[in-house]
């Protein structure tokens, strides 16, 4: 069982979107499962909405392909820096118990977005690790193998760094809250 990996005191769930669709759908499946509010800087409820952007709290989606993010530097399904600085930085949080990561496929997006997100979700690990704490992340690869950067090979790098991949980010976004729930 996941839950398992996890400190008592690790209770939310943190989800970094390049998009705002499936940001989106994460919310409308966090809100009916979870008791508590999901934050987020694209909120499905204004009262939802996160002060500042560019910290967490509670359960939080962040959708990074919001124009605030992206205004001066490429899209987050193009580049992945901002999402890995953001991946560490609830890494950190020593109540984050969950990440959801969204990686999409296709003509458009990075080369090879698996080959850059799995080093930093090791690190991301790593981190939890040396404060003494479980780290559980969690993404869906929306794609096919037709897709240049093959699907197979995707979800095969991200597992290899420790990744549950899931098929659909609705499939994810259920298991993130399942995790998250036994602790609410």
């Amino acid at each position: 069982m996941l839950r398992k990996q996890l400190q008592p005191g690790q209770r939310y769930l943190r989800g970094l979107f390049s998009g705002g669709t499936l940001c989106y759908e994460a919310q409308v499946i966090w809100r009916e499962a979870l008791s508590e509010p999901v934050f987020s800087n694209a909120p499905l409820d204004k009262e939802n909405q996160l002060p500042d952007s560019t910290r967490s709290q509670g359960h939080t989606a962040v959708d990074l392909g919001e124009e605030e993010f992206t205004v001066g530097r490429p899209h987050p399904m193009i580049d992945n820096s901002l999402r890995i600085r953001r991946l560490l930085q609830e890494a950190g949080d020593p109540e984050v118990a969950v990440i959801l990561l969204d990686v999409v496929l296709g003509f458009g997006a990075h080369p090879d977005p698996a080959a850059e997100l799995a080093p930093a979700v090791l690190k991301a690990r790593n981190l939890a690790t040396q404060s003494g704490r479980g780290l559980i992340v969690v993404a869906s690869v929306t794609g096919t193998e037709e897709d240049p950067q093959r699907l197979s090979r995707q979800v095969q790098t991200l597992e290899q760094a420790g990744v549950v991949v899931c098929p659909s980010n609705a499939t994810a976004s259920r298991l993130v809250t399942r995790i998250v729930s036994s602790h609410e």
